[in-house]
């Protein structure tokens, strides 16, 4: 007799399990996969093509990682992202000279393992990340970095944070195999900073729980970035759909005022994830706007952050990051944010809408 999955009926849900065991995640992924991402970044760099795909969370891990390689790539290797489905519907030309970065945490999504066999076919060099149990056609990379467990809920978290964290050993390492410089070198170090980043995050969590409080009635909830976070803007409202079902989009900071900004009122919380950087003054323009439509605002900054904190209604001041590893940690308090609007409005966050009659029916018209 197949044994049935386990499924919580209160908090903590398997989601927030996820959650807080990020810093150690983290932490373990910079350890286990140190020399195995020196000796594939060795190898990257001498492609001439790096392709990125994956798709659903595993999509905005690409996004991110697209900003990170092309960082380190240096200007006779070309980075893509590509979402599985355009990747396999339309492809790029491959060939031996080629690199494909396949992100799939299960390794059982359709499109990503097509997209790994269409690589495999054309010669490219293949890399999974994935999880430390995935499905079987994702075995065919020419390489796997594992990160962690399958998780018990459908809200993946931990194995977002824990394949960028293998992502990011990997760009860094790129850029050290191609010559590197002093920058380099220094932002490969500050990757050793983000377990406590994120530590940080989660001692703190009931800051971010008495914001999904107070504004978890709100009708609508708007989130925007920039950068290397647009993918984290992105994200939060996936994981909002995913676990309460709420009316959530995710927006590019200067996308946001070329038509969206229409739909902010005062029933829109408005989430600027707003470290320092050339999306900074448009965030504080997003901020008076916003007062002025009469929609709060949730402003995430660096600690010590004065001007954005002056006009936000709540803040969350985070540890000093580079811009560049920001999303690792900018990401742990959306998630939290996510968790508890899902606790505030009575929705179970572990199980993908699927305790909803209409939505069960629905998933049988459609395979993942």
């Amino acid at each position: 007799m197949t044994q049935q999955p386990e499924v919580r009926q209160a908090h903590p849900y398997f989601m927030y399990d996820a959650i807080t065991a990020q810093p150690e995640a983290m932490a373990q992924m910079l350890d286990r996969h140190a020399a195995g991402a020196k000796e594939i970044a060795e190898v990257l760099a001498t492609k001439r093509h790096i392709y990125i795909v994956g798709i659903g969370t595993s999509w905005h891990a690409v996004l991110v990682a697209e900003h990170w390689f092309r960082r380190f790539a240096g200007p006779n290797i070309q980075v893509q992202g590509w979402h599985s489905f355009e990747f396999c519907g339309y492809p790029p030309s491959l060939g031996p000279d080629d690199a494909v970065i396949i992100i799939s945490h299960r390794g059982t999504k359709t499109y990503s393992f097509l997209a790994l066999e269409l690589a495999k076919e054309r010669g490219a060099y293949t890399v999974a990340v994935t999880s430390t149990d995935p499905g079987p056609r994702l075995h065919v990379a020419d390489v796997s970095l594992h990160t962690v467990s399958p998780e018990r809920s459908s809200a993946f978290t931990i194995s977002y944070t824990t394949a960028l964290t293998v992502l990011a050993m990997l760009a860094s390492e790129l850029g050290e195999a191609l010559g590197g410089d002093v920058e380099t070198a220094q932002l490969k170090d500050r990757l050793l900073d983000v377990p406590d980043a994120v530590a940080d995050v989660i001692e703190r969590e009931r800051e971010i729980a008495d914001v999904a409080a107070q504004y978890g009635d709100l009708q609508r909830f708007i989130s925007v970035g920039w950068g290397p976070n647009t993918a984290n803007a992105y994200e939060v409202a996936l994981k909002i759909k995913e676990t309460s079902a709420s009316d959530c989009e995710g927006l590019q900071v200067e996308q946001l005022l070329h038509g969206p900004f229409c739909s902010v009122d005062d029933q829109c919380l408005v989430t600027l994830i707003a470290p320092p950087g050339p999306g900074y003054q448009r965030s504080l323009d997003i901020a008076r706007a916003s007062a002025a439509a009469g929609a709060p605002v949730w402003a995430l900054v660096q600690e010590g952050d004065e001007e954005l904190s002056s006009l936000a209604s709540a803040t969350f001041p985070m540890k000093p990051l580079p811009e560049l590893w920001s999303p690792l940690a900018c990401v742990a308090p959306l998630q939290l944010f996510t968790y508890h609007l899902a606790l505030h409005r009575g929705k179970h966050p572990d199980l993908f809408q699927q305790d909803n009659p209409r939505q069960a029916e629905a998933r049988a018209h459609y395979n993942l």
